[in-house]
């Protein structure tokens, strides 16, 4: 039964789909997407982008001719802000073009850990923060999007920054502790989550060969978005998150357009 004064759900499918649009455009809408480029933050085992011009519009500017404009692009597909699929990490995980469209528009939800970071820069959230969050906020919805902001972005695009390495070349930045997956998987059922770094895990344990948080959201058939722009912009509830890419026939990984709609 609908609440007293909300609509009832054959008077919501009734309306025009238009109205709901401009209900949507009088929101703030916040890009979350970093632009990309060859040099740009990435996990350090992969390689730089390279891009070539096959078509310029003035002649001999381009490899193969000239009149329009027309890149190629070669870069692994966890370049700049990426999408993983649970193929990403998992034999028999779903590809990115097995993910339905309707897990791309979600609720939001932010936790803000930059205090934290900004006392511990090795900061893993564990599940006891999700639950002071909760304590301070409603209950994360079933089916929500939760991304991680550390303040990591402020870095971007310095590739030495955002790996923050020490003498010994042992990176610290901050990232999730499975426990708090977890709790969010099992105990609240979230379809994806999202950060500003360019891993899932801290630092350290990426340095030492070792992805638990990673392994963890991807082998629960989660997806997930990482260098994630702009989390500062956005509430800790209410906003929905929209989330698309490319869809590469098996594809393990790929570039994502990623923005919020504020109330």
């Amino acid at each position: 039964m609908a609440a007293a004064g909300s609509p009832s759900v054959a008077a919501m499918a009734s309306r025009p789909l238009t109205d709901l649009l401009a209900e949507l455009r009088a929101c703030r809408w916040v890009d979350l997407t970093h632009s990309f480029e060859p040099g740009i933050p990435h996990f350090h085992l992969f390689p730089d982008e390279e891009r070539t011009t096959l078509f310029d519009f003035d002649e001999g500017a381009g490899t193969l001719g000239h009149g329009f404009l027309a890149h190629q692009y070669r870069h692994v597909g966890q370049w700049g802000t990426h999408m993983d699929p649970p193929a990403h990490f998992v034999r028999e995980g779903r590809f990115q073009d097995e993910v339905p469209v309707d897990e791309m528009v979600l609720p939001l939800v932010v936790l803000d850990v930059r205090a934290e970071v900004e006392a511990d820069v090795d900061f893993a959230v564990g599940a006891e923060f999700v639950e002071a969050f909760e304590q301070r906020h409603d209950r994360i919805p079933e089916g929500a999007f939760v991304a991680l902001n550390t303040g990591w972005a402020d870095h971007w695009p310095s590739g030495d920054a955002m790996q923050n390495r020490d003498e010994a070349g042992v990176a610290h930045y901050p990232g999730w502790g499975v426990d708090a997956l977890e709790l969010l998987v099992e105990g609240r059922g979230i379809t994806a989550i999202g950060h500003d770094m360019t891993d899932t895990d801290p630092g350290m344990r990426v340095s030492a060969g070792e992805y638990p948080a990673e392994a963890y959201i991807l082998g629960a058939d989660r997806w997930q978005i990482e260098l994630l722009a702009n989390l500062d912009q956005v509430p800790p509830t209410g906003a929905l998150v929209v989330a698309s890419w490319p869809k590469p026939k098996a594809g393990s990984g790929f570039p994502a357009r990623v923005f919020a709609i504020v109330p």
